[in-house]
């Protein structure tokens, strides 16, 4: 494994936070299965947290232990804790420029290569979360758009469950800035609301981009999922979307 972290100068730094507590089937194994056959460009996937057996299945995959950091009372844990992940693989692979990062529920489906990882894409013109929302990741992008706005920035929302490059010493400043370390932001919207502020992204929408597909409820609409292999680039889900049915079309896919 020590090898194939020596021989990574010349590939994209493909990084997958992962917590075995959160996995609910597969998903990994099927994000892994999507890299390697559809992103055409030289890689290296990182997977930074629990272990899972699917790092020992081949050359092009290393692995970081990393457990979670201690909860912190008033943050979001999952953003500390990214923040933390992304440190330890900075510190094994310091040389590099930047990475790719993404989650393992997300499935590559069709090819792509960086200028699609890199295309500026939104999920809305403008973050709709409050800050009284009972879920705690929304009350988290509710107080980065706080913040966003008190800097004077946009307020796009840049968190579409899809891969994102992070230049490397424009991610540190932004940590560095907002200690992020210690206080819990949604990274994303920082990072490309602060670096992209003069641009116009694309709005995402499941009828018109190619994209992507995301999956968020038990009884998806069959139609968009079987259409999403030919026509979308990532099918994704959130936790109510993760289904048998999803499972067992995917499986069918990557044949695992």
């Amino acid at each position: 494994m020590e090898e194939r972290a020596k021989s990574y100068k010349d590939k994209y730094i493909v990084v997958i936070p992962f917590f075995a507590g959160g996995a609910q089937g597969r998903e990994i194994e099927y994000a892994v299965a999507g890299w390697r056959r559809h992103f055409k460009e030289k890689y290296l996937i990182v997977i930074v947290g629990d272990y899972h057996p699917v790092v020992d299945t081949g050359d092009d995959i290393v692995f970081i232990e990393c457990p979670r950091v201690p909860a912190v009372d008033g943050e979001y844990r999952a953003h500390l804790d990214h923040v933390n992940k992304f440190k330890k693989v900075l510190e094994k692979f310091p040389d590099i420029e930047g990475f790719i990062y993404t989650c393992d529920d997300i499935y590559a489906v069709n090819n792509f290569d960086i200028i699609d990882v890199k295309a500026l894409k939104i999920r809305e013109r403008n973050i709709s979360a409050g800050l009284y929302d009972p879920n705690p990741w929304r009350r988290n992008n509710a107080k980065t758009k706080a913040l966003l706005i008190k800097e004077g920035l946009p307020t796009h929302n840049y968190v579409c469950h899809l891969p994102v490059y992070y230049e490397k010493d424009k991610l540190l400043a932004i940590w560095k800035k907002y200690d992020c370390e210690h206080v819990s932001y949604v990274v994303e919207q920082l990072y490309f609301n602060t670096y992209f502020k003069d641009r116009v992204p694309l709005l995402l929408h499941i009828d018109h981009d190619n994209y992507k597909c995301g999956i968020h409820r038990p009884n998806p609409r069959t139609n968009y999922v079987d259409n999403a292999f030919k026509e979308k680039i990532w099918i994704t889900n959130s936790v109510e979307g993760w289904t048998p049915y999803l499972d067992r079309k995917l499986s069918e896919y990557y044949g695992l």
